[in-house]
């Protein structure tokens, strides 16, 4: 008997004596062998003898099996897809029906390929195989019994040895738990085939996977790698990782994706981009930046991408030189293209009620809308020529020696800080303890008690004391967070793995958070738009979601926490999106905001915004980690937050400090810093409500390679400016708009982030401006992080090892 639960399927193969086979449709989807699925105490004998009688006679009901094909799966019962056949029928005794086809095998790969007019298409490919297996036998084939069962693919190896497949797998978090989920849903909507045809693909995608119904067709295409008309679960699983918001763009799985991507958009199949194909994968990279699509519009930008790739190639481009060009950065924008609206497993794991998921970490369904509202390219472009920059002069940061100079007034004085700490020889703190604590023993003498016992209730004193108590709702989410980076030994040998939280309650966790918004949010708002810091002062470039190596900063940097360590911390913004922690890194930095107000500074970056995590996966990461209802509030609290933080920042009055690039003349405040402090707070729309703000969220100094004549006539023209095609909103500034920014403002360099770089920081124009970048392995590539130190009157470059 089989198992209680497990569902039984019957189909007959019947054919003639002219090698026809006998197909009927199946749910308006395709063609296939007569089917049905067993219900009641009706025998599987008796329901072939059913499903043949309306074609054949009854001498001529089959009553051998083909096939009995047992399907497992991990979390539901088997099921059972028995086969029966008979034939050759004499076709003078076929019965005259009108739901049947009688189809031969020459026929079927026909109406595959499109060339027989004869609809639907064939749902899968079993009938021309099953035909085949008994005519091989000579029209006596012994039943056979077949075991289908999910063929993982290994997401967990370590490994130089991994395959593009496992690489692009590990990157779109489908582990073994998401392929079981997939695996399953992929058998009930093929069912009774195997495979997946174009009709079914197309319900499939649109309603499970939520894909635009214009999109089908090219992704059906991108998928059918082997061009058979219908697709495998591996196809399918393989198709949709590309798919996946949260997969990188990067090493082996941006090849992954481009291959995929080509396809798509080679139309004619031909292994080549015509123009006019290469031309819609333009329009859509333009829709998605939100640029007009106007046909001029559209056809000069298409023709300036075409000549990427060489004269040779422009009317015929070839996949090799795509690969090539998307690789090497010479087109850009692809990373936007090709993805679905949400992950392909956040319905199903809404519905899996099974709490033994071992994928990595959740997927990250990002809600992609739109790209952010861009600056009018009629706005400020301004000042001269270019320069791309140059290292290695000998002498290039070198200021006269000294300190730096202090703050005008009156000098504070120096007091007794409220606590002691005990140092490990690891650097790690062992025990925190307050002063008058140790009233009583040797430590603290008869005449200090009563200025201690003063001391302790002291307003001023309360920060200090906040940033040892453990209780505080900052120190509650480090110690949270503490947890989350360990791996932990539980009971039975099971183990938390390091960066997953385990069994956490995630409702406290999002209340703990949510307050911590609230209390930091006050803080930010409370501090000018351009900070003024003092060195030393570590500066660090762009996180995107990296825990690991926010961690490994940490360790570097401020091991025994920023209160105590004789140095301030700036960071240049995007600390969310793109990486797999941006709940956690944004939980971290607050915490130490609210721990260390004064010497932990946090900038805003264009990530920092609420319609570009959209685009990218900040918002669904919220969801998915907290819920729906919560994970919005979460969302919503992180980026008020967000939406009061300083937007720029000077070192000693000389360095100057932004995510994006410098703000234009042509702009309001003419160019010079002290306007920053002019922008609104609150800034939830910083494009409506302040050009300033958005140009130095989003602008890039220019390179050599973005250089034409026209751009250098724009530039002359504008005062070294023009606009940004590379992002489509904000300027390039060049390296002359660069040197007159700093004699406007009395500044000697600009360090910034933005841009990710290999060796994890970058020397240009004239060795006047920095770019930092502090994430590691960006988007699965091979960059190192670095930050600067501003000590001394000295820059200092410091690469961290992040392995």
């Amino acid at each position: 008997m089989p198992e209680k639960g497990i569902m039984e399927f019957v189909s007959v193969l019947l054919f003639d004596n002219l090698g026809r086979v006998l197909l009927r449709e199946v749910e308006n989807r395709g063609l296939w062998l007569p089917s049905e699925q067993k219900r009641g105490s009706a025998t599987l004998s008796t329901i072939a003898q059913k499903l043949s009688e309306p074609y054949v006679d009854q001498k001529f009901v089959p009553k051998n099996i083909l096939r009995t094909n047992f399907i497992r799966f991990v979390d539901s019962p088997s099921s059972i897809h028995v086969t029966y056949w008979s034939g050759p029928i004499p076709s003078n005794t076929l019965k005259t029906t009108p739901d049947g086809v009688w189809m031969s095998v020459e026929d079927m790969k026909e109406n595959l390929e499109g060339n027989l007019e004869v609809e639907p298409g064939l749902l899968g490919l079993e009938p021309i195989k099953f035909f085949n297996q008994i005519k091989e036998a000579q029209f006596s084939p012994p039943p056979g019994l077949v075991e289908t069962n999910i063929e993982y693919i290994d997401t967990t190896v370590e490994s130089s040895q991994t395959t593009p497949q496992e690489a692009l797998l590990k990157s779109a978090k489908l582990g073994k738990r998401e392929q079981d989920l997939l695996f399953a849903e992929y058998m009930e909507t093929c069912q009774p085939s195997h495979y997946m045809n174009l009709a079914t693909f197309t319900w499939y995608m649109i309603t499970l996977k939520s894909a635009r119904p214009d999109m089908v067709d090219g992704l059906f295409r991108a998928f059918d790698i082997h061009k058979r008309q219908v697709l495998t679960f591996r196809e399918v699983l393989m198709g949709l990782a590309t798919l996946e918001p949260c997969t990188q763009h990067g090493g082996m799985p941006a090849e992954m994706r481009c291959r995929y991507m080509f396809r798509y958009y080679d139309i004619n199949s031909d292994g080549f981009l015509q123009f006019d194909e290469f031309k819609l994968m333009v329009r859509d990279i333009r829709e998605h930046k939100g640029l007009p699509n106007d046909e001029k519009s559209l056809m000069e930008d298409a023709l300036n991408s075409a000549k990427l790739f060489g004269e040779e190639t422009k009317d015929k481009l070839p996949s090799a030189e795509f690969l090539s060009a998307v690789g090497t950065l010479k087109f850009r924008g692809t990373s936007i293209l090709f993805r679905l609206p949400q992950s392909c497993v956040t319905q199903l794991k809404k519905r899996d009620s099974s709490p033994c998921s071992d994928s990595d970490s959740g997927d990250e369904p990002p809600l992609k809308k739109q790209r952010p509202k861009l600056i009018d390219s009629k706005k400020p472009k301004a000042l001269l020529a270019l320069d791309n920059g140059t290292t290695g002069e000998p002498n290039v940061f070198k200021q006269p020696e000294g300190r730096a100079p202090t703050a005008q007034g009156k000098v504070p004085k120096y007091e007794l800080a409220t606590h002691t700490v005990r140092v490990r020889r690891t650097g790690s703190l062992a025990e925190v303890l307050a002063l008058w604590d140790l009233q009583g023993t040797s430590a603290i003498s008869g005449s200090a008690v009563h200025h201690l016992e003063g001391d302790v209730s002291r307003i001023q004193r309360m920060p200090s004391i906040d940033s040892f108590n453990q209780r505080s709702h900052a120190n509650e989410m480090l110690s949270g967070l503490r947890y989350f980076e360990r791996a932990v030994k539980g009971e039975g040998g099971n183990q938390k793995p390091a960066f997953d939280w385990g069994q956490v309650d995630r409702a406290a966790l999002a209340r703990c958070l949510l307050t911590l918004c609230r209390q930091t949010k006050e803080v930010l708002a409370e501090e000018p738009r351009l900070l003024k810091l003092r060195s030393p002062t570590y500066i660090l470039g762009d996180i995107h979601g990296n825990y690991s190596d926010l961690v490994s900063f940490e360790k570097a940097l401020w091991r025994l926490g920023p209160v105590l360590t004789p140095s301030s911390f700036l960071f240049l913004g995007d600390y969310v999106d793109r990486g797999d922690y941006g709940v956690e890194v944004v939980a971290y930095l607050l915490a130490q905001k609210m721990l260390a107000p004064h010497k932990f500074f946090l900038l805003r970056g264009n990530h920092e915004l609420r319609s570009v995590q959209e685009m990218f996966h900040f918002k669904s990461e919220c969801l998915e980690k907290f819920g729906d209802d919560i994970g919005v509030q979460v969302w919503d609290a992180v980026n008020e937050c967000f939406d009061v933080m300083p937007i720029a920042a000077t070192v000693d009055d000389r360095v100057f400090c932004v995510h994006g690039g410098i703000p234009s003349p042509e702009n309001e405040g003419g160019g010079y810093i002290e306007a920053i402090n002019k922008i609104p707070v609150p800034l939830p729309d910083p494009e409506e409500d302040s050009p300033m703000a958005w140009e130095i969220l989003w602008s890039d100094p220019i390179s050599l390679d973005m250089v034409s004549p026209e751009v250098m006539k724009d530039m002359k023209e504008h005062q070294g400016f023009t606009h940004n095609t590379r992002r489509g909103t904000a300027h390039f500034f060049s390296c002359n708009a660069l040197l007159a920014f700093l004699e406007r403002n009395g500044l000697s360099h600009v360090i910034r982030a933005h841009e990710v770089q290999e060796v994890g920081f970058q020397v240009q124009q004239q060795g006047k401006l920095l770019t930092v970048f502090s994430s590691s392995r960006y988007c699965g590539g091979s960059n190192e992080a670095a930050c600067v130190l501003a000590d001394n009157y000295k820059l200092r470059m410091i690469r961290i090892d992040t392995t």
